[in-house]
Order: structure tokens, then sequence, then C-alpha cells
């Protein structure tokens, strides 16, 4: 019908619209039941897909109303989803623009538009004919999740000797004085004040009222101005105290259409879920002492279920109580769902069901009254702990981790390995295995096998053979039907002894020192150190070194005077220059290797300047010819003699504020200079007048600068010869190190010492304060401690 008592006619076909033409659903697509005492329509949201939709239904003229959310609630429709958020359609069999043939069989024409994400609409036709099933009660309340309705049957009895309920007493007032012919409502509120309006005003204020062929109905939406919240037995009721009447001149027929809903929230504990009602609802029992439950039944999705099914699912139904009936449900049962949440990227579930209350009682010997209640519950967010377990067993060569447990709504979208996301596809390409096991609570495990050997993978060195393999992941997961993505990182190490550590050989060569290296199988993942200076292009090539790699062997060799060596003994026999070789983390610069091999070269002339203030020099017995004797020679303080000599060469150290030294400023530097001179034999010794010692003066000179200077290359004056070969040789082997704790050297500057004869070009040591000077045919070294 498309009108309200006969009076609505206009006001409901405001909404109609222009008639679309509509083809079927295929086949599979939706699902129709007659379930009580209404139509149920259920669609695959898969065949839906992203495309929205609305509905319309066909009145007994043909026309299309749009349903809207105000209208639903008007008219007795209810759209909503099922668990698993498949749509689905409610009517009832008292709803607007339902074809009723004397209250038992009911027709239902509804159109669905589904319109695509590209604007394009398509309408499909849904129509239904049911029966009434069973019989009706004289007043039958329902408590769907959008409204209340509740329907009491018109037919007049007999004479009947039931007092007056205070309802109606309050209400006859206002009937006798009301117009006649016309359906008019009246609102009683907890005050006790009234609201009389008639049924076209109540329709415009969104509430429905209407008869049919024996009964008469009324339906509200919850929480208007004309509702009330009641409290019964602590719980709350929302509640409509409605009377319906209409008056002819010689009548006045009187309707109660009061309608009680209970609406108190659920109560969760870790385990369970509770939904808690008042037995009996003071609105709609008159007579509460004559109160007798004829049936308590409990349903799921709209359905009775019986006690069988009750307690194979775990639920507890109590019905025998004084004041409530009550249903514990345990969450996770069968019959509700579990589904996969977020908040805050961290992952958990909600447990949802929809349960219903059918129940039937008798107030009195009229008062006879189903009662039903759909109630959808969903609990909330429960944080989950996901559990990630490293099954690698590190002779597979695969680190082996699991994750889990999820729901099977969780869809694995990409890993990031070393911050690399990689689709399932791409993991697969590299080699990477991904799987997935079912555990019996329907939950699911993800498992992932990376090789140890893939690039993203990264590598560290530790002690002995022991190699750390570090895979720093990223899982990012969706929730696929609510299209929510959460991540969860991860990073798993395992530590293998599968290191080959390289081994070395060192060699001495004219003017040369070097070494050997046979690759390991980690030693490719670490920088080379000559030194404190990492062996780069820049000083390979400036400092002459010689470097050779075939990816097995790896070939260094370093000029005796070059930057990155370490000078260590000076002897009249000879100075020892030494190789710091070393292995580092790439990342971490950590020293994981350390090997150090010195040469032997013979010493000439020489002049060292050391930090401590001491000069030490070196006196050749060829300088002169005839050659002088070494031993006879002195600084400018005849008391100071050289420390070791003998035939062939003298040395002398002294500190530079003895022995007649002078000092004077030149720019950054502070001057030091002494003389080495001869002690000649004279003949007589009185007075001399004969001699064949030659005449020898030697100055030395040390230059300490005053601050840092920059740092320059050092090379040989023109028309040096060379450095001797090395005479001996010695070989301190190589160690492992787990930090850079060995001595470093910096590099070398150039400064000047004077000889007397000619300017030498000497090397300082900042490390050590100390200068090698180089020139004529015999190096000169210049160390520090």
């Amino acid at each position: 019908m498309c009108s309200f008592l006969s009076t609505g006619l206009a006001l409901l076909c405001v909404f109609l619209s222009q008639e679309v033409a509509s083809i079927q659903f295929p086949t599979g697509v939706t699902r129709t039941e007659c379930r009580g005492r209404y139509f149920w329509i259920w669609m695959d949201k898969a065949a839906l897909g992203p495309s929205s939709w609305t509905y319309s239904v066909f009145n007994e003229l043909g026309q299309r109303i749009p349903v809207t959310d105000h209208v639903a609630a008007q008219c007795g429709f209810t759209k909503t989803t099922d668990l698993y958020g498949n749509p689905e359609i409610r009517v009832s069999f008292l709803g607007c623009s339902i074809h009723n043939l004397f209250d038992q069989d009911f027709s239902l024409h509804l159109q669905v538009e589904v319109t695509s994400p590209s604007n394009v609409t398509v309408a499909y036709d849904v129509s239904m004919k049911c029966p009434l099933g069973s019989a009706w009660s004289p007043r039958e309340i329902v408590c769907e999740e959008n409204y209340m309705e509740v329907s009491v049957r018109r037919a007049v009895p007999g004479i009947a000797s039931e007092a007056l309920n205070e309802d109606w007493i309050a209400v006859w007032p206002v009937a006798q004085g009301a117009m006649n012919q016309v359906w008019q409502v009246v609102f009683h509120f907890q005050n006790g004040s009234l609201q009389n309006m008639m049924a076209t005003e109540a329709h415009a204020l969104g509430y429905g009222v209407n008869t049919t062929a024996s009964r008469v109905l009324f339906r509200t939406p919850y929480s208007t101005q004309q509702t009330e919240i009641a409290m019964v037995k602590g719980l709350e009721v929302e509640v409509a105290r409605a009377t319906v009447f209409y008056k002819q001149a010689w009548m006045i027929l009187m309707v109660d259409t009061a309608v009680a809903c209970p609406i108190n929230a659920p109560v969760f504990t870790a385990t369970t879920l509770s939904w808690v009602t008042p037995r009996i609802m003071p609105s709609l029992v008159a007579f509460p002492r004559l109160y007798q439950d004829e049936a308590i039944e409990m349903g799921l999705d709209g359905l009775v279920i019986d006690r069988v099914t009750v307690a194979r699912n775990g639920y507890t139904f109590l019905t025998d109580r004084t004041d409530f009936i009550s249903i514990t449900v345990p969450i996770g049962a069968a019959g509700g769902l579990t589904e996969s949440d977020v908040m805050d990227n961290h992952y958990g579930t909600t447990y949802s069901i929809r349960l219903m209350l059918d129940r039937k009682w008798q107030g009195d010997e009229s008062d006879r009254t189903r009662h039903r209640s759909l109630k959808l519950i969903r609990t909330p967010f429960a944080l989950q702990t996901l559990v990630l377990i490293n099954n690698t067993i590190p002779e597979r060569g695969y680190f082996d981790i699991s994750l889990g447990n999820f729901l099977p709504d969780v869809e694995l979208t990409s890993v990031g390995i070393g911050g690399l996301p990689l689709t399932p596809k791409d993991l697969k390409t590299r080699g990477c295995h991904l799987d997935e096991r079912p555990n019996p609570n329907n939950t699911r495990v993800l498992i992932l096998q990376v090789p140890f050997t893939d690039p993203l993978v990264e590598q560290k060195y530790l002690y002995g053979n022991i190699r750390r393999y570090t895979v720093r992941l990223d899982y990012v997961l969706n929730l696929v039907p609510k299209d929510k993505l959460f991540t969860y990182p991860a990073v798993i190490e395992c530590d293998v002894p599968d290191v080959v550590l390289p081994t070395f050989e060192g060699f001495c060569d004219t003017g040369k020192i070097g070494l050997v290296m046979t690759r390991g199988n980690l030693d490719h993942y670490w920088v080379s150190y000559v030194g404190n200076q990492r062996l780069t292009s820049e000083l390979i090539m400036s400092q002459n070194y010689t470097v050779q790699d075939d990816g097995k062997y790896f070939y260094l060799s370093v000029p005796f005077l070059a930057v990155g060596l370490s000078y260590r003994d000076i002897s009249l026999q000879g100075l020892t220059a030494q190789l710091d070789f070393s292995l580092r983390d790439n990342k971490t610069l950590v020293t994981t290797v350390v090997f150090s091999f010195a040469c032997i070269f013979p010493t000439g002339r020489l002049l060292v300047c050391l930090p401590n203030g001491t000069m030490a020099a070196t006196v050749l017995s060829l300088d002169t010819k005839p050659s002088l004797d070494p031993r006879n020679t002195h600084l400018r303080d005849r008391n100071c003699g050289p420390v070791a000599a003998d035939e062939s060469r003298a040395l002398f150290s002294f500190p530079v504020a003895s022995c007649g030294t002078t000092r004077r400023f030149e720019g950054n530097y502070l001057v030091y200079e002494n003389e080495v001179t001869f002690k000649r034999e004279m003949i007589p010794g009185a007075k001399p007048v004969i001699t064949r010692d030659s005449q020898y003066s030697l100055t030395l000179r040390c230059r300490y600068p005053l601050n840092e200077t920059l740092q320059v290359v050092a090379q040989r004056l023109q028309g040096e010869i060379g450095t001797p070969p090395p005479y001996a040789l010695r070989v301190k082997g190589y160690q492992q190190k787990r930090s850079a704790d060995h001595q470093n050297v910096s590099q070398p500057r150039v400064a000047y010492l004077s000889t007397g004869a000619a300017e030498k070009s000497w090397l300082w040591f900042p490390a050590f304060g100390a200068a090698l000077v180089v020139g004529g045919f015999l190096p000169v070294i210049f160390l520090g401690c």
C-alpha cells in the first residue's frame, strides 16, 4: 500500500521517481527467504565488487519509491550486512508498499540499482511472495536494528469485563473531544504529560501508523522526541507509549500501541560476551502479577535455534531467572565471526554475532504478546600478540622465519628486506621461499625463507671463523575486506662458523716492503688500510704503491719512504721500516684483521729530531779524505761525544738544550742547531803545527713546528741514486682484532735540514714528532717514540 491510513498518499508519493527498466540478477548473486515476519534478501559482495548500490520499492500502482534511511525506519526496511560483509535487506511483512492479502499472504517487489566506479548504473529486479506461516499473536513487537514496530489485532470481541488500563483512561478525554473520522495518536510520557496529533502529523515526524485487514500498526525509529529511556531492573529500555484511536459519531476505537525494546549494552569479559534483558517490561505488561512465559527461544541471524545447537556452540542461555533473561557466548564461538582489525598499527581482532531473542508471554486473558529482539554485538578491539619464531638452522644456509597467527582475512602485501619492499613475486624471483601453514583454530602462519647469500642480507665478521648474518624485515599486511594496512618489523640474526680468514706473506725488496694476501670468503666486504691511511686510488697513485688483485690473491708493494709506513729501531747497524696492513669492516670501520711486517734497511748518514727535544745523528768516516775516526768526533761542547761509535761511524744523541745547541725562530718553526766537529791529532801535542787529519764540520739542525702544518707529499732531491736494499727481515705475522686499537701512523710533512753543503728534504711524523731526511746517497731517518 502507498498510503498510511488512507491519508498519507500525497506525503509518501513525494518520494516517487521515474521508473527505471530493470533485469534479473545473475544466478547465485542473490538469495531470498521468508523468515518469520519479514522478507530476507542477500547479495554477494564479491559479485558487486567495488560498485555502490541503492534500492527502491514498487507500490501497488507500480510506482518506484527510493528507500532512504529515513524511509526505511518509517516503513519497516533494514539495510545491513551479514557478518562477512555481504549486503542484506530485511523488510517487514507489514512494511510500506507490501501487497498484503488479508494479513496472510505478502508480496514484495524491489529494484536494486548497482552503480559501477565508472558511473554506469544497472537496475535489477527482486520479487518475493511469502505466506504468513504461524498465526498472528494478538500483539506482536519487533525490535529491529533501526526501528521498533508493534502491531495489535483490532478485532472487537464481546463485552469485556476487564478494567481499562491507565493509558486508555488518560486518553479517553482526548478521544472524546477529537475530530470524527480521523485517526489520531496520543503519546504518553513518564512525567504524566500527553501529546496528541493526527496520524498525518505523526507520519511527518517519521512515525509509521497504519491499519491492515485485521491489525493496527505503529512503527517508530529509535531516539525520537517522543521515545524515552526507562530503567528496568538496572537495564536500559527504550519505550514509546502511544495510543492510536479512531472516533466516529457513535463510537471510539482506541488501540494501545506501546512498544519497548531493550537497548542496554552487552557485557564483555576477556573470553565471553553477555546480553541480558529484563524479563518483564512494565510498559508492556499491565498486570505483572498475572505474567506468565509461554516460550523463550534464542536465535542467530534472525532464525531460531534449538537447545542442542545452543549446547554444541557453547552458549549459555538462562531463562529461569526471576528478573532477567541472559545469553552468554564464548568469544570466537561458532555462529559468530572473528575478524582482524588494526589500531595504531597493532594487529587485533573483533568478534561479531547476530543474536535474537524470541519470546511469547501472557499477561492476562486477553494479553498474549510475541516479542522479538535482534541484536548485533561486536566486541571491542582485542590486541593480538603476533608470534615470530626463528626456525633458522645455520647449516641449511638460509633464514627460516614464521610469523603468525593471522586470521584468513589478512593478506601479505610485501616484505621489506634491508629496506627494499618486495612483493611475493619479487621474493620468489630472488630465490626466497614464501608459504603459509594453517592452524587448527582457523588462523594461519606465514613462512619466509631468505638465503644467507642474498645481497640484502647483512654480513658482519665477529671473531675466529664466526660470521653474523642479519636480515631486517618489514612485513606489510592488509586486511582484505577493510583495506587496512599494517606493518610488522623484525630483525633476525644467525651466527655461522663459515668464515675463511685471509692469509698473509710479507716480503722485502730493494727499496720496497710488501705483502701477498690469499683472500678468504669475507674480506671482500672489508676495506684495506695501510697504517691509518685507507687504501684508495688516490693514495696508491700519489705514493707509487703497486696493487694487484685477481680476486684470489691481493698484492701490495709500498716504497720504503712512502706514506703509510712506520719506522721503529735506529742503530748503527740499520733502520727498521714496518708495514701495518689492516682490514676493517666496511660499515663500522672496526678493525677485523691486522698484518704487520718489518724490513731492516741499512742506514748511512742520518739525523733524528725527537719530540722530547732530543737530537740524534750519525757521522760516517767516509765523509772526509783521508777518512776520519768517528770515535774522535764531538759536538760544540767538547764533552759531548758519541753515544756509540766504531771505526766507520758514530751515533750522537743529546737534548736540544745541551751540548752548546742554539735556537732561533723561523716563521712557525723553532730551529735548534749544533755542530759535529772532529778532534784532530796534532804534532807536537802542546803546540801543534802538523796534522794528517781532515778538517771536519757537520751542522745539525732540527726544526720543530710551533703549530700544526698542512700535510704534503715527500720527495727526493734530484741526483739521488736510491735506497740500498734491505739486509735483514723480521716478520711479526698477523693477528685478528675486534677493535681499532693498533698504533696509527700519521701522514709525514716536508721540512728541511742544512748540512752545510746542500739542502736535504725530510719528513715530519706528527704522531711521533719525528722527521725523515732524504738526501745524498743514503737516507737519513728522524724518529720519535
